[in-house]
């Protein structure tokens, strides 16, 4: 059995694993990633636990929270155990894929649950991106390029004249802005 949790800080911390030890957990067996909150940060302790899983182990979390950050995590994590035919200790609730109750589990895990907050996110989205379209703004702002600027962005790409970085530093843009005006400035040419 691998205790883990996601912690905001040590006293956080150390309830954590006051609760895994009473799941069974050995104290030596518990590991955490402290303070990385959000989900731009990677959980190394997380990855690492999840390279070394074998079909003999157990990840015991005290809850879902703990080890993930969203549905869609959930879905890569839950596949992650699954596909190494390891099990999933939530709270003292067992889930083996070995079995029927436990395959149905995962599979709520891997792709009920992620389409589920998917399509909750969308119809969230839904309402305000059609009043923006109709009071003519677009949803995320606007362009931070003119459709000139973009064209000549475009061309630089096209003939390979600039890095990217150098049209970061043209344009004022990050690198996934670059590109995001070079997928932008494809689609307008085809159509």
């Amino acid at each position: 059995m691998i205790g883990y949790a996601r912690v905001g800080d040590a006293e956080d911390q150390e309830e954590q694993r006051r609760q895994l030890i009473t799941l069974g957990v050995r104290p030596d067996r518990v590991r955490f990633d402290v303070g990385l909150q959000g989900t731009r940060h990677r959980l190394p302790n997380r990855d690492a636990l999840l390279d070394e899983l074998t079909s003999d182990d157990t990840v015991v979390v005290t809850g879902l929270e703990r080890l993930v950050r969203s549905a869609a995590e959930l879905g890569e994590i839950a596949t992650m155990i699954r596909d190494r035919n390891a099990r999933l200790n939530v709270g003292g609730t067992v889930y083996d894929s070995a079995t029927e109750a436990g395959r149905t589990a995962f599979e709520l895990f891997t792709s009920v649950f992620p389409d589920f907050e998917a399509g909750i996110y969308e119809l969230r989205l839904a309402g305000p991106r059609e009043r923006a379209k109709a009071a003519g703004r677009y949803p995320g702002g606007q362009s931070k390029l003119t459709a000139e600027q973009r064209r000549q962005l475009y061309e630089l790409y096209m003939s390979g004249s600039e890095t990217i970085a150098q049209m970061q530093k043209r344009f004022g843009l990050s690198r996934s802005g670059v590109y995001m005006q070079i997928q932008r400035e494809r689609n307008q040419q085809v159509r």
